[in-house]
């Protein structure tokens, strides 16, 4: 029922959309699409449609609702206490000060306004992921699979770049408006449900976010310094065990890490 509903919100917001685009945006959304090689070449055959699809969404949304300054910061402050009280937050954890000071470098390249926080969870679970307000988690599973402080950063940086490209305010203004269809109202109502983005309307063209928070990481992980040759590292372990049928690509909230790994690589080299 959950997946059937999802589907059904994305063709609801698929044709609004589209309903909102002109004819003459849709041919220049098409054109910049096919000129974008940062995906097209290095990922999957389905992730240039998906990226036309993506930008025609992120328009629409982008002019079809505005969030105010006031419920962004609630959305933030609701999301931040359902983490805490959902997860073990570590005050002390193994190689800390590394940590902290690459999460440091990491910031000092980012040229916005929003005030970034790190929090690690203690689960085994391999996972990295933002909230609104400016807070980034990693778990210590993943600072246990990471090999370099140089792949760290790029993470960091990847999770730092959903909030500076607008991905997790797109991803609320989806919930806000589906929200209106399905019956739930207010922000207190959506936040429930925006405490799992990660999970959340992740048909294949959301995975066009990972692919731009994949591009974000890679430069400013670069401009801090780190190692360009070693941010792929990651995915190449990621890849040994995945599978890669197209029904997993339709159902994964994320790219194949095969196709990531040789959108960074194609990124080094270009």
């Amino acid at each position: 029922m959950e997946k059937l509903i999802t589907i059904c919100c994305y063709i609801l917001i698929t044709g609004i959309s589209i309903l909102n685009t002109n004819a003459q945006e849709l041919f220049d959304t098409k054109d910049s699409v096919l000129k974008n090689k940062d995906i097209i070449g290095c990922g999957h055959l389905l992730d240039g449609p998906s990226s036309y699809l993506k930008k025609i969404e992120n328009r629409s949304l982008d002019t079809m609702l505005e969030l105010t300054e006031d419920q962004k910061k609630r959305i933030g402050k609701n999301n931040y206490e359902q983490v805490v009280k959902n997860n073990t937050i570590l005050v002390e954890y193994e190689n800390k000060e590394n940590i902290i000071q690459t999460f440091e470098n990491i910031k000092s390249k980012v040229n916005s306004e929003i005030g970034y926080n790190l929090h690690i969870i203690d689960s085994h679970n391999i996972n990295a992921f933002t909230m609104l307000g400016g807070h980034i988690y990693l778990t210590t599973g993943l600072l246990s699979y990471v090999e370099s402080l140089d792949e760290l950063a790029f993470i960091m940086g990847h999770e730092i770049g959903h909030n500076e490209a607008y991905h997790l305010e797109r991803k609320i203004k989806k919930i806000m408006i589906t929200s209106t269809y399905f019956g739930a109202t207010g922000i207190d109502e959506f936040t429930k449900i925006a405490i799992d983005l990660n999970h959340k309307f992740s048909a294949p063209f959301d995975q066009i976010d990972e692919y731009e928070a994949d591009k974000y990481g890679f430069e400013i992980s670069k401009k801090a310094g780190y190692d360009v040759n070693k941010f792929a590292d990651f995915f190449k372990r990621m890849e040994k065990n995945e599978k890669t049928s197209i029904l997993q690509k339709l159902n994964a909230t994320h790219p194949f890490s095969r196709d990531r790994r040789k959108c960074l690589e194609s990124y080094n080299n270009q």
